[in-house]
Protein backbone atom coordinates (compact mmCIF):
# COMPACT_ATOMS: atom_id res chain seq x y z
CA UNK A 1 0.00 0.00 0.00
CA UNK A 2 1.41 3.63 -0.65
CA UNK A 3 -0.53 6.41 0.79
CA UNK A 4 0.45 10.13 0.26
CA UNK A 5 -0.01 13.26 2.80
CA UNK A 6 -0.35 16.32 1.18
CA UNK A 7 -0.50 19.59 3.62
CA UNK A 8 -0.20 23.81 2.92
CA UNK A 9 -0.03 26.37 4.77
CA UNK A 10 -0.11 29.95 3.01
CA UNK A 11 2.18 32.31 5.44
CA UNK A 12 5.11 31.17 7.30
CA UNK A 13 3.15 31.77 10.61
CA UNK A 14 2.13 30.17 13.87
CA UNK A 15 -1.87 31.04 13.04
CA UNK A 16 -4.08 28.91 11.74
CA UNK A 17 -3.76 25.01 11.44
CA UNK A 18 -0.01 24.19 11.17
CA UNK A 19 1.62 22.17 8.93
CA UNK A 20 2.46 19.54 11.76
CA UNK A 21 -0.95 19.63 12.98
CA UNK A 22 -2.25 18.60 9.61
CA UNK A 23 -0.02 15.62 8.96
CA UNK A 24 -0.57 15.01 12.59
CA UNK A 25 -4.38 14.78 11.80
CA UNK A 26 -3.79 12.80 8.28
CA UNK A 27 -1.98 10.17 10.15
CA UNK A 28 -4.80 9.60 12.91
CA UNK A 29 -7.23 9.20 10.31
CA UNK A 30 -5.19 7.39 8.40
CA UNK A 31 -4.41 4.82 11.60
CA UNK A 32 -8.20 4.76 12.26
CA UNK A 33 -10.02 4.36 8.32
CA UNK A 34 -7.16 2.62 7.01
CA UNK A 35 -5.94 -0.30 9.24
CA UNK A 36 -4.07 -2.02 6.62
CA UNK A 37 -1.57 1.01 6.36
CA UNK A 38 2.02 0.56 7.90
CA UNK A 39 3.89 3.47 8.99
CA UNK A 40 6.32 3.54 6.38
CA UNK A 41 3.71 3.32 3.68
CA UNK A 42 3.00 7.10 4.17
CA UNK A 43 4.72 9.16 2.25
CA UNK A 44 4.83 13.01 3.59
CA UNK A 45 4.53 16.93 1.01
CA UNK A 46 4.88 19.59 2.81
CA UNK A 47 4.45 23.58 1.16
CA UNK A 48 4.61 26.34 3.28
CA UNK A 49 4.35 29.63 2.00
CA UNK A 50 2.31 29.12 -1.23
CA UNK A 51 -1.53 29.77 -1.95
CA UNK A 52 -3.81 27.78 -3.18
CA UNK A 53 -4.86 29.36 -6.22
CA UNK A 54 -3.19 27.34 -8.15
CA UNK A 55 -0.95 23.88 -8.24
CA UNK A 56 1.71 25.35 -8.91
CA UNK A 57 3.75 24.34 -5.55
CA UNK A 58 7.55 22.55 -5.31
CA UNK A 59 6.04 19.57 -3.33
CA UNK A 60 2.46 19.24 -4.63
CA UNK A 61 4.80 18.91 -8.29
CA UNK A 62 6.81 16.24 -6.71
CA UNK A 63 3.65 14.84 -5.65
CA UNK A 64 2.39 14.13 -8.70
CA UNK A 65 5.52 13.23 -10.68
CA UNK A 66 5.75 10.12 -7.91
CA UNK A 67 2.21 9.45 -8.41
CA UNK A 68 2.31 9.46 -12.21
CA UNK A 69 5.29 6.59 -11.52
CA UNK A 70 3.99 4.83 -8.98
CA UNK A 71 0.00 5.58 -8.36
CA UNK A 72 -0.73 6.03 -5.05
CA UNK A 73 -3.70 3.94 -3.06
CA UNK A 74 -4.54 7.50 -1.25
CA UNK A 75 -4.06 10.66 -1.28
CA UNK A 76 -5.41 12.49 1.84
CA UNK A 77 -5.60 15.99 2.81
CA UNK A 78 -6.67 17.59 6.06
CA UNK A 79 -8.99 20.29 4.23
CA UNK A 80 -10.18 20.45 0.63
CA UNK A 81 -8.87 23.99 0.02
CA UNK A 82 -5.29 22.93 1.35
CA UNK A 83 -5.46 21.31 -2.49
CA UNK A 84 -6.53 24.43 -4.49
CA UNK A 85 -9.45 26.55 -4.59
CA UNK A 86 -9.74 26.69 -7.93
CA UNK A 87 -12.64 24.90 -9.79
CA UNK A 88 -10.56 24.06 -12.43
CA UNK A 89 -7.22 23.17 -11.38
CA UNK A 90 -9.20 20.92 -8.89
CA UNK A 91 -11.53 19.13 -11.60
CA UNK A 92 -8.56 18.28 -13.68
CA UNK A 93 -6.94 16.97 -10.66
CA UNK A 94 -9.75 14.36 -9.97
CA UNK A 95 -9.80 13.75 -12.92
CA UNK A 96 -6.32 12.72 -13.64
CA UNK A 97 -6.21 10.63 -10.02
CA UNK A 98 -9.49 8.65 -11.23
CA UNK A 99 -7.49 7.58 -13.95
CA UNK A 100 -4.58 6.26 -11.65
CA UNK A 101 -7.42 4.41 -9.49
CA UNK A 102 -5.96 6.86 -6.65
CA UNK A 103 -8.76 7.38 -3.66
CA UNK A 104 -8.72 11.57 -2.56
CA UNK A 105 -9.54 11.80 0.87
CA UNK A 106 -10.54 15.04 2.88
CA UNK A 107 -10.77 14.63 6.64
CA UNK A 108 -12.13 17.95 7.64
CA UNK A 109 -14.74 17.42 5.38
CA UNK A 110 -15.40 13.81 5.35
CA UNK A 111 -15.42 13.45 1.25
CA UNK A 112 -14.01 10.54 0.11
CA UNK A 113 -13.57 10.30 -4.25
CA UNK A 114 -14.55 6.38 -3.56
CA UNK A 115 -17.65 6.96 -3.33
CA UNK A 116 -20.18 8.78 -6.35
CA UNK A 117 -21.74 10.84 -3.14
CA UNK A 118 -18.10 11.84 -2.14
CA UNK A 119 -16.94 13.03 -5.79
CA UNK A 120 -19.94 14.68 -6.23
CA UNK A 121 -20.09 16.63 -2.70
CA UNK A 122 -16.59 17.15 -3.57
CA UNK A 123 -17.08 18.95 -6.96
CA UNK A 124 -19.29 21.34 -5.06
CA UNK A 125 -17.69 21.92 -2.46
CA UNK A 126 -14.62 23.22 -4.29
CA UNK A 127 -16.95 25.85 -6.22
CA UNK A 128 -17.51 27.02 -2.77
CA UNK A 129 -13.91 27.18 -2.15
CA UNK A 130 -13.48 29.72 -5.12
CA UNK A 131 -16.18 31.59 -4.30
CA UNK A 132 -14.80 32.38 -1.43
CA UNK A 133 -11.29 33.07 -2.34
CA UNK A 134 -12.84 35.55 -5.42
CA UNK A 135 -14.52 37.59 -2.74
CA UNK A 136 -12.13 37.39 -0.32
CA UNK A 137 -9.88 38.91 -3.07
CA UNK A 138 -12.40 41.45 -4.01
CA UNK A 139 -13.34 42.69 -0.65
CA UNK A 140 -9.50 43.72 -0.19
CA UNK A 141 -9.02 45.20 -3.39
CA UNK A 142 -12.35 47.64 -2.18
CA UNK A 143 -10.76 47.93 0.86
CA UNK A 144 -7.37 49.04 -0.53
CA UNK A 145 -9.27 51.43 -3.15
CA UNK A 146 -10.44 53.27 -0.09
CA UNK A 147 -7.34 53.75 1.61
CA UNK A 148 -5.52 54.57 -1.59
CA UNK A 149 -8.44 57.52 -1.83
CA UNK A 150 -7.15 59.06 1.01
CA UNK A 151 -3.53 59.29 -0.35
CA UNK A 152 -1.75 57.83 2.88
CA UNK A 153 1.33 56.18 2.63
CA UNK A 154 0.66 52.70 4.82
CA UNK A 155 4.29 51.89 6.15
CA UNK A 156 7.40 49.74 5.30
CA UNK A 157 10.41 51.19 4.05
CA UNK A 158 9.97 55.19 2.10
CA UNK A 159 11.44 55.32 -1.34
CA UNK A 160 14.80 56.61 -1.49
CA UNK A 161 13.96 60.88 -1.31
CA UNK A 162 11.15 60.18 0.97
CA UNK A 163 10.63 59.43 4.76
CA UNK A 164 7.35 58.75 6.49
CA UNK A 165 5.86 61.92 8.61
CA UNK A 166 3.29 60.94 10.95
CA UNK A 167 0.34 63.18 10.87
CA UNK A 168 -3.46 63.44 12.56
CA UNK A 169 -6.21 62.87 10.75
CA UNK A 170 -10.18 62.43 10.92
CA UNK A 171 -12.05 59.98 10.34
CA UNK A 172 -16.17 59.32 8.66
CA UNK A 173 -16.82 60.36 12.60
CA UNK A 174 -15.03 63.07 13.32
CA UNK A 175 -12.77 61.00 15.57
CA UNK A 176 -8.68 61.90 15.44
CA UNK A 177 -6.85 59.05 14.04
CA UNK A 178 -2.81 58.50 13.36
CA UNK A 179 -1.99 58.05 9.88
CA UNK A 180 1.06 58.52 8.01
CA UNK A 181 1.93 60.55 4.42
CA UNK A 182 5.08 60.64 2.47
CA UNK A 183 7.66 63.65 3.50
CA UNK A 184 10.73 65.16 0.99
CA UNK A 185 14.06 64.40 2.19
CA UNK A 186 16.16 67.01 -0.45
CA UNK A 187 19.46 65.73 0.11
CA UNK A 188 18.21 62.25 -1.19
CA UNK A 189 15.91 63.80 -3.55
CA UNK A 190 19.32 65.22 -5.42
CA UNK A 191 20.51 61.65 -6.13
CA UNK A 192 16.62 60.93 -7.53
CA UNK A 193 17.10 63.80 -9.46
CA UNK A 194 20.49 62.88 -10.76
CA UNK A 195 19.40 59.29 -12.16
CA UNK A 196 16.36 60.97 -13.93
CA UNK A 197 18.74 63.67 -15.64
CA UNK A 198 21.38 60.68 -16.42
CA UNK A 199 19.14 58.45 -18.09
CA UNK A 200 17.12 60.85 -20.08
CA UNK A 201 20.58 62.08 -21.29
CA UNK A 202 22.43 58.59 -21.88
CA UNK A 203 18.96 56.51 -22.31
CA UNK A 204 20.80 53.41 -20.51
CA UNK A 205 20.38 51.88 -17.35
CA UNK A 206 23.92 50.46 -17.12
CA UNK A 207 25.06 54.10 -18.65
CA UNK A 208 23.26 55.62 -15.74
CA UNK A 209 24.18 53.60 -13.15
CA UNK A 210 27.72 54.22 -14.21
CA UNK A 211 27.77 58.16 -14.29
CA UNK A 212 26.34 58.43 -11.04
CA UNK A 213 28.75 55.80 -9.63
CA UNK A 214 31.60 57.99 -11.50
CA UNK A 215 30.34 61.19 -9.87
CA UNK A 216 30.16 59.60 -6.57
CA UNK A 217 26.59 58.83 -6.08
CA UNK A 218 25.07 56.77 -3.47
CA UNK A 219 21.76 55.29 -2.16
CA UNK A 220 20.67 56.22 1.20
CA UNK A 221 22.80 52.98 2.51
CA UNK A 222 25.84 54.73 1.10
CA UNK A 223 26.41 52.05 -1.60
CA UNK A 224 26.72 52.31 -5.24
CA UNK A 225 23.54 52.67 -7.30
CA UNK A 226 23.44 49.52 -9.42
CA UNK A 227 21.40 49.87 -12.66
CA UNK A 228 18.86 47.42 -10.88
CA UNK A 229 18.20 50.25 -7.95
CA UNK A 230 18.24 53.07 -11.36
CA UNK A 231 15.78 51.09 -12.63
CA UNK A 232 13.43 50.90 -9.32
CA UNK A 233 13.56 54.72 -9.08
CA UNK A 234 12.90 55.32 -12.22
CA UNK A 235 9.93 52.98 -12.51
CA UNK A 236 8.24 53.86 -9.59
CA UNK A 237 5.03 56.54 -9.93
CA UNK A 238 5.55 58.05 -6.56
CA UNK A 239 8.14 60.53 -8.13
CA UNK A 240 5.54 61.29 -11.31
CA UNK A 241 3.22 64.40 -10.94
CA UNK A 242 -0.49 63.75 -10.90
CA UNK A 243 -2.25 65.43 -13.62
CA UNK A 244 -4.18 64.80 -16.70
CA UNK A 245 -1.18 63.61 -18.36
CA UNK A 246 -0.38 60.92 -15.64
CA UNK A 247 -3.79 60.09 -15.24
CA UNK A 248 -4.42 59.41 -19.28
CA UNK A 249 -1.27 57.27 -19.11
CA UNK A 250 -2.25 54.94 -16.32
CA UNK A 251 -5.89 54.32 -17.71
CA UNK A 252 -4.18 53.66 -21.18
CA UNK A 253 -1.89 51.17 -19.29
CA UNK A 254 -4.85 49.38 -17.74
CA UNK A 255 -4.06 50.34 -13.81
CA UNK A 256 -6.98 50.75 -11.90
CA UNK A 257 -6.80 54.74 -11.24
CA UNK A 258 -9.06 56.55 -7.89
CA UNK A 259 -9.00 59.55 -8.62
CA UNK A 260 -10.28 61.80 -10.92
CA UNK A 261 -8.50 64.86 -13.60
CA UNK A 262 -10.20 67.26 -11.43
CA UNK A 263 -8.52 66.20 -8.12
CA UNK A 264 -4.72 66.19 -10.46
CA UNK A 265 -3.25 69.50 -9.61
CA UNK A 266 0.34 68.36 -10.64
CA UNK A 267 1.55 69.87 -7.17
CA UNK A 268 0.91 66.38 -5.50
CA UNK A 269 2.76 63.28 -6.33
CA UNK A 270 1.16 59.78 -6.97
CA UNK A 271 0.32 56.78 -4.46
CA UNK A 272 1.15 54.07 -5.92
CA UNK A 273 -0.43 50.49 -4.42
CA UNK A 274 -0.52 46.44 -5.47
CA UNK A 275 2.98 46.70 -7.23
CA UNK A 276 4.51 43.92 -5.92
CA UNK A 277 3.04 40.43 -4.73
CA UNK A 278 4.50 38.08 -2.22
CA UNK A 279 5.07 34.53 -3.33
CA UNK A 280 6.51 32.24 -0.63
CA UNK A 281 9.41 34.40 0.48
CA UNK A 282 9.60 36.61 -2.78
CA UNK A 283 8.45 39.66 -3.75
CA UNK A 284 7.22 39.57 -7.42
CA UNK A 285 6.24 42.94 -9.46
CA UNK A 286 2.85 42.78 -10.52
CA UNK A 287 1.73 43.73 -14.15
CA UNK A 288 0.30 47.25 -14.66
CA UNK A 289 -3.32 46.43 -14.57
CA UNK A 290 -3.12 45.10 -10.74
CA UNK A 291 -1.95 48.56 -10.06
CA UNK A 292 -4.17 51.12 -7.87
CA UNK A 293 -2.94 54.85 -8.37
CA UNK A 294 -4.14 57.47 -6.43
CA UNK A 295 -2.93 61.37 -5.74
CA UNK A 296 -0.67 61.11 -2.68
CA UNK A 297 -0.19 63.77 0.12
CA UNK A 298 3.94 64.65 -0.92
CA UNK A 299 4.80 67.27 -3.44
CA UNK A 300 5.47 66.28 -7.08
CA UNK A 301 9.12 66.02 -7.81
CA UNK A 302 9.30 64.69 -11.37
CA UNK A 303 7.18 66.26 -13.73
CA UNK A 304 4.53 63.60 -15.96
CA UNK A 305 6.20 64.31 -19.32
CA UNK A 306 9.19 63.08 -18.13
CA UNK A 307 8.46 60.27 -16.11
CA UNK A 308 6.10 58.83 -18.89
CA UNK A 309 9.19 59.75 -21.50
CA UNK A 310 11.87 57.64 -19.37
CA UNK A 311 8.72 54.56 -19.29
CA UNK A 312 8.80 54.80 -23.05
CA UNK A 313 12.38 54.34 -22.94
CA UNK A 314 12.79 51.79 -20.85
CA UNK A 315 10.03 49.44 -22.67
CA UNK A 316 11.99 50.20 -26.01
CA UNK A 317 15.32 49.00 -24.14
CA UNK A 318 13.38 45.99 -22.88
CA UNK A 319 15.63 43.01 -22.89
CA UNK A 320 19.11 45.18 -22.38
CA UNK A 321 19.55 45.71 -18.68
CA UNK A 322 22.72 44.75 -17.22
CA UNK A 323 21.88 42.43 -14.61
CA UNK A 324 20.35 38.56 -15.89
CA UNK A 325 20.13 35.63 -13.64
CA UNK A 326 22.97 33.69 -12.44
CA UNK A 327 23.22 30.96 -15.53
CA UNK A 328 26.93 30.32 -15.15
CA UNK A 329 28.30 26.48 -14.19
CA UNK A 330 31.10 27.62 -12.47
CA UNK A 331 30.66 29.90 -9.61
CA UNK A 332 29.17 28.84 -6.17
CA UNK A 333 28.69 31.78 -4.69
CA UNK A 334 27.55 34.03 -7.56
CA UNK A 335 26.11 37.33 -5.81
CA UNK A 336 27.27 36.40 -2.16
CA UNK A 337 30.64 37.38 -2.51
CA UNK A 338 30.85 41.57 -1.56
CA UNK A 339 34.14 43.85 -1.63
CA UNK A 340 35.25 44.38 1.57
CA UNK A 341 36.17 48.21 1.00
CA UNK A 342 33.30 49.39 -0.94
CA UNK A 343 30.80 47.19 -0.58
CA UNK A 344 29.46 46.16 -3.66
CA UNK A 345 28.84 42.90 -5.02
CA UNK A 346 32.12 41.05 -6.55
CA UNK A 347 30.85 39.47 -9.99
CA UNK A 348 32.63 36.27 -11.29
CA UNK A 349 34.70 36.69 -14.59
CA UNK A 350 36.48 33.81 -16.60
CA UNK A 351 39.97 33.79 -17.00
CA UNK A 352 40.72 35.66 -20.02
CA UNK A 353 43.55 32.99 -20.72
CA UNK A 354 40.52 31.19 -21.10
CA UNK A 355 43.12 27.86 -18.61
CA UNK A 356 41.32 25.05 -17.07
CA UNK A 357 41.90 24.51 -13.33
CA UNK A 358 43.30 21.29 -11.69
CA UNK A 359 39.82 19.66 -11.31
CA UNK A 360 38.68 20.04 -14.75
CA UNK A 361 36.52 23.11 -13.91
CA UNK A 362 37.14 26.46 -16.01
CA UNK A 363 39.67 29.33 -14.10
CA UNK A 364 38.02 32.35 -13.12
CA UNK A 365 37.97 35.01 -10.79
CA UNK A 366 36.10 37.46 -8.80
CA UNK A 367 35.84 41.30 -9.32
CA UNK A 368 34.41 44.46 -7.67
CA UNK A 369 31.29 45.52 -9.56
CA UNK A 370 32.54 49.05 -8.85
CA UNK A 371 36.45 48.52 -9.44
CA UNK A 372 34.66 47.24 -13.17
CA UNK A 373 32.56 49.76 -13.55
CA UNK A 374 34.59 53.25 -12.36
CA UNK A 375 37.79 51.77 -13.95
CA UNK A 376 39.58 51.46 -10.85
CA UNK A 377 38.79 55.19 -9.93
CA UNK A 378 36.01 53.80 -7.17
CA UNK A 379 37.58 50.73 -5.85
CA UNK A 380 40.65 48.96 -6.59
CA UNK A 381 40.11 45.91 -4.21
CA UNK A 382 42.36 42.82 -5.44
CA UNK A 383 40.50 40.17 -7.58
CA UNK A 384 40.23 37.29 -5.82
CA UNK A 385 40.58 33.64 -7.84
CA UNK A 386 37.28 31.96 -7.73
CA UNK A 387 38.23 28.37 -8.03
CA UNK A 388 40.27 28.37 -4.76
CA UNK A 389 37.79 30.74 -2.69
CA UNK A 390 35.05 28.61 -3.61
CA UNK A 391 36.48 25.09 -2.87
CA UNK A 392 38.39 26.53 0.14
CA UNK A 393 34.55 28.08 1.43
CA UNK A 394 32.46 24.77 0.16
CA UNK A 395 35.04 22.74 2.07
CA UNK A 396 34.61 24.65 5.55
CA UNK A 397 31.00 25.06 5.18
CA UNK A 398 30.42 21.45 4.67
CA UNK A 399 32.42 20.40 7.17
CA UNK A 400 30.47 22.32 9.72
CA UNK A 401 27.03 22.09 8.02
CA UNK A 402 24.16 21.03 9.95
CA UNK A 403 20.94 21.55 8.34
CA UNK A 404 18.45 23.54 9.53
CA UNK A 405 14.72 22.94 8.75
CA UNK A 406 14.72 25.41 5.77
CA UNK A 407 17.92 23.69 4.20
CA UNK A 408 16.75 20.12 5.28
CA UNK A 409 14.15 20.30 3.03
CA UNK A 410 15.70 21.57 0.17
CA UNK A 411 18.43 18.78 0.46
CA UNK A 412 15.52 16.27 0.76
CA UNK A 413 14.72 17.65 -2.73
CA UNK A 414 18.10 17.06 -4.39
CA UNK A 415 17.49 13.64 -2.78
CA UNK A 416 14.02 13.39 -5.07
CA UNK A 417 15.66 14.80 -8.19
CA UNK A 418 18.67 12.64 -8.10
CA UNK A 419 16.11 9.40 -7.24
CA UNK A 420 13.72 11.18 -9.92
CA UNK A 421 16.49 11.57 -12.20
CA UNK A 422 17.73 8.09 -11.88
CA UNK A 423 14.35 6.33 -12.37
CA UNK A 424 14.13 8.27 -15.21
CA UNK A 425 17.46 7.31 -16.87
CA UNK A 426 16.97 3.67 -16.18
CA UNK A 427 13.60 3.61 -18.15
CA UNK A 428 15.23 5.67 -21.12
CA UNK A 429 18.19 3.15 -21.05
CA UNK A 430 15.96 0.18 -21.23
CA UNK A 431 13.97 2.28 -23.98
CA UNK A 432 17.76 2.86 -25.91
CA UNK A 433 18.59 -1.04 -25.30
CA UNK A 434 14.76 -2.38 -27.24
CA UNK A 435 15.73 -0.04 -29.92
CA UNK A 436 19.75 -1.29 -30.43
CA UNK A 437 18.53 -4.75 -30.49
CA UNK A 438 15.45 -4.31 -32.86
CA UNK A 439 17.90 -1.96 -35.19
CA UNK A 440 20.78 -4.87 -34.69
CA UNK A 441 18.05 -7.30 -35.41
CA UNK A 442 16.89 -5.85 -38.48
CA UNK A 443 20.60 -5.38 -39.82
CA UNK A 444 20.88 -9.48 -39.10
CA UNK A 445 17.72 -9.63 -41.57
CA UNK A 446 18.70 -7.43 -44.29
CA UNK A 447 21.92 -8.73 -44.54
CA UNK A 448 20.44 -12.48 -44.24
CA UNK A 449 18.25 -11.63 -47.48
CA UNK A 450 21.48 -9.96 -49.44
CA UNK A 451 22.96 -13.18 -48.95
CA UNK A 452 20.23 -14.93 -50.57
CA UNK A 453 19.39 -12.48 -53.33
CA UNK A 454 19.92 -12.84 -56.98
CA UNK A 455 17.38 -9.47 -56.82
CA UNK A 456 18.25 -6.40 -59.57
CA UNK A 457 21.28 -4.32 -59.00
CA UNK A 458 18.72 -1.79 -57.57
CA UNK A 459 17.06 -3.82 -54.95
CA UNK A 460 20.68 -4.98 -53.94
CA UNK A 461 21.68 -1.04 -53.61
CA UNK A 462 18.18 -0.51 -51.75
CA UNK A 463 19.39 -3.09 -49.42
CA UNK A 464 22.52 -1.76 -48.65
CA UNK A 465 21.28 1.86 -48.02
CA UNK A 466 18.56 0.43 -45.33
CA UNK A 467 21.51 -1.17 -43.94
CA UNK A 468 23.98 2.05 -44.04
CA UNK A 469 20.68 3.74 -42.28
CA UNK A 470 20.39 1.70 -39.57
CA UNK A 471 24.25 1.52 -38.62
CA UNK A 472 23.97 5.31 -38.51
CA UNK A 473 21.05 4.86 -36.30
CA UNK A 474 22.75 2.38 -34.41
CA UNK A 475 25.67 4.71 -33.28
CA UNK A 476 23.68 7.29 -32.20
CA UNK A 477 21.89 4.94 -29.62
CA UNK A 478 25.03 3.80 -28.22
CA UNK A 479 26.08 7.14 -27.84
CA UNK A 480 23.17 8.11 -26.10
CA UNK A 481 23.62 4.99 -24.09
CA UNK A 482 27.06 6.03 -23.05
CA UNK A 483 25.95 9.46 -21.97
CA UNK A 484 23.12 7.55 -19.65
CA UNK A 485 25.59 4.85 -18.15
CA UNK A 486 26.98 5.57 -14.74
CA UNK A 487 29.04 3.26 -12.22
CA UNK A 488 26.67 0.77 -10.50
CA UNK A 489 25.65 2.00 -7.47
CA UNK A 490 26.77 5.93 -7.91
CA UNK A 491 22.90 6.92 -7.58
CA UNK A 492 22.29 5.03 -4.35
CA UNK A 493 25.30 6.12 -2.85
CA UNK A 494 24.57 9.83 -3.12
CA UNK A 495 21.09 8.74 -2.55
CA UNK A 496 22.50 7.19 1.28
CA UNK A 497 25.32 9.89 1.52
CA UNK A 498 22.02 12.74 1.74
CA UNK A 499 20.58 10.80 4.83
CA UNK A 500 24.00 9.75 6.89
CA UNK A 501 26.85 12.34 5.91
CA UNK A 502 25.57 15.66 4.39
CA UNK A 503 28.97 16.73 3.82
CA UNK A 504 29.60 13.80 1.49
CA UNK A 505 26.40 14.75 -0.21
CA UNK A 506 27.04 18.14 -0.20
CA UNK A 507 30.81 17.87 -1.98
CA UNK A 508 29.04 15.45 -4.49
CA UNK A 509 26.30 18.07 -5.85
CA UNK A 510 26.74 19.96 -8.91
CA UNK A 511 27.80 24.04 -9.33
CA UNK A 512 23.98 25.14 -9.42
CA UNK A 513 22.60 23.05 -6.50
CA UNK A 514 25.40 24.08 -4.52
CA UNK A 515 24.58 27.74 -5.25
CA UNK A 516 21.16 26.93 -4.54
CA UNK A 517 22.40 25.85 -1.26
CA UNK A 518 24.42 28.47 -0.55
CA UNK A 519 21.65 30.93 -0.74
CA UNK A 520 20.09 29.56 1.54
CA UNK A 521 22.46 28.76 4.49
CA UNK A 522 24.87 32.01 3.50
CA UNK A 523 23.92 35.85 4.21
CA UNK A 524 27.34 37.28 2.66
CA UNK A 525 31.20 36.79 2.06
CA UNK A 526 33.09 39.91 2.39
CA UNK A 527 36.69 39.73 0.61
CA UNK A 528 39.31 42.27 2.19
CA UNK A 529 41.66 41.87 -0.23
CA UNK A 530 43.92 39.16 2.32
CA UNK A 531 40.76 36.72 3.85
CA UNK A 532 37.18 36.04 3.16
CA UNK A 533 34.94 36.52 5.83
CA UNK A 534 31.85 34.61 6.02
CA UNK A 535 28.34 35.53 7.38
CA UNK A 536 25.87 32.79 8.03
CA UNK A 537 21.89 33.22 7.30
CA UNK A 538 20.17 32.70 11.00
CA UNK A 539 18.64 29.35 11.15
CA UNK A 540 14.84 29.83 10.23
Amino acid sequence: MKIAVYSRKSKFTGKGESIENQVLLCREYIRRNIPDAAEEDIIVYEDEGFSAKNLDRPQFRQMMRSARREPFDYIVVYRLDRISRNVGDFARLIEELNAMNTAFVCIKEQFDTSTPMGRAMMNIAAVFAQLERETIAERVRDNLILLARTGRWLGGVAPLGFTGEKVEIRDGEGKKRSAYKLSVVEEEMRTVHAVYDAFLELRSLTAAADRCAKNGIKTREGSLLRPRTVRDILTNPVYCAADAASHDYFVQIGSDVCFDISEADGKHGLMPFRRTSQSGRRHLRLPSEDWIIAVGKHRSVIPSVDWIRVQDIIRANAGKSFYRPVKNRFSVFSGLVRCGRCGSIMRPRMSGSGRTAPDGSRSFYYMCCCKERTRRSGCDMPNVNGNALDRLLCDEIFKRFRPDAGAAKFLRGITERMECRSSFDRERLGELNKALADKRRMISNLMSALARSEESAPMLEYTKGEIERLDGEINGIEADIARLTVPDGECSRKTDAASTEPSVCLGELPVSEKRELMRRIVDRVEWDGENAHVFMRRAE
